[in-house]
């Protein structure tokens, strides 16, 4: 099992990296955020970034995020895109817009892929991982009913889209989403065909995830947009057992399709005890990367050599 480390700190963070104590304490995979507000101005300096980590030996995996915001959860995340087509957002089902990007949207698209194009040409990266792509819920408000989603509902299922939630349009949602996967990895491989696509689904244990339109981790597996599907792990999960189980039953759904398991930890990894457990977690699930989170807060926590003999006992 291969370990990787995130680095989520923006373009900023990235001077701060030891990547040959990262190299040496035995992680192979850096996986980094890319910000959509940054990369418009900083990709050359990521891109001189992504080169010294693989002259370590280091594999590197871009996560876009904020483009569109539909691409990551905190809504804190700017994103030019969302203030510059209002016109191209979500519409949830009281008719309000919200700040999050339609995947079915034909000019996101368009923006989108050729935006991924562009960082796939810039980055020297092995892959992108597309993190929780998921439509608007909350509090029973769900989207999307645009004119786009309207229209591909009703050619789909003989009917309007309805104004609740049945079992039509959940599964409309989950096709939706399989569908922008396909389009995400197609840009990307326009430019190399070897690269990877990893989609991280919104968090098993989260009260929302069912309703976010990436829910079925049997979908996304079997959809030949994804090669892996990556698992979030949060902190306060893992002593849980009935989480544990619903990550058995993920993890055994996407095993089933022929797929690679990643587990993403957010644990501080504070003793060794918890250390060992993680480890063991992820060596249930039949993970092929276990991926730490993130590289900051480990050296604020722990520092530098502290976090590289963490990192090398979860290597060994």
């Amino acid at each position: 099992m291969d370990v990787g480390l995130a680095i989520t700190g923006g373009i900023e963070s990235l001077d701060e990296v030891n990547i040959e104590a990262v190299a040496a304490s035995g992680v192979s995979r850096l996986l980094i955020g890319c910000y959509e507000d940054e990369l418009r101005w900083e990709a050359e300096r990521m891109a001189v970034f992504v080169r010294d980590a693989g002259r370590c030996g280091l594999h590197s995996y871009a996560i876009p995020w904020g483009y569109g915001r539909l691409l990551d959860p905190d809504p804190s995340i700017p994103s030019l895109y969302v203030h510059t087509w209002p016109q191209t957002l979500q519409i949830d089902s009281r008719g309000r817009r919200c700040p999050k990007a339609c995947p079915n949207d034909p000019r996101f698209l368009e923006w989108f892929n050729s935006s991924m194009r562009t960082l796939a040409w810039l980055l020297e990266v092995d892959g992108f991982v597309w993190d929780e792509p998921s439509f608007h819920y909350s509090r029973g408000t769900w989207s999307c009913r645009c004119e786009h989603c309207q229209r591909l509902f009703r050619g789909s299922y003989d009917q309007e889209l309805p104004k609740r939630l049945t079992p039509e349009v959940m599964e409309f949602r989950r096709q939706s989403i399989a569908m922008f996967l396909l389009a995400a990895r197609a840009a990307i491989h326009a430019v190399d065909r070897r690269l990877r696509s990893i989609v991280m689904p919104p968090p098993l244990a989260s009260s929302s995830f069912r309703y976010t339109g990436g829910d079925d981790w049997g979908l996304l597996a079997d959809s030949a947009a994804v090669d892996a599907v990556s698992l979030l792990v949060l902190a306060d999960d893992e002593p849980q057992d009935h989480y544990v189980a619903r990550y058995n039953d993920a993890a055994s759904a996407v095993a089933a399709k022929g797929k690679q398991i990643w587990v993403w930890a957010t644990s501080d990894l504070e003793d060794a005890a918890s250390v060992a457990r993680l480890k063991q977690f992820a060596t249930s699930l039949g993970a092929e990367c276990l991926v730490i989170a993130d590289y900051t807060n480990l050296v604020e926590l722990h520092g530098l050599q502290q976090m590289a003999r963490i990192l090398a006992k979860l290597a060994q």
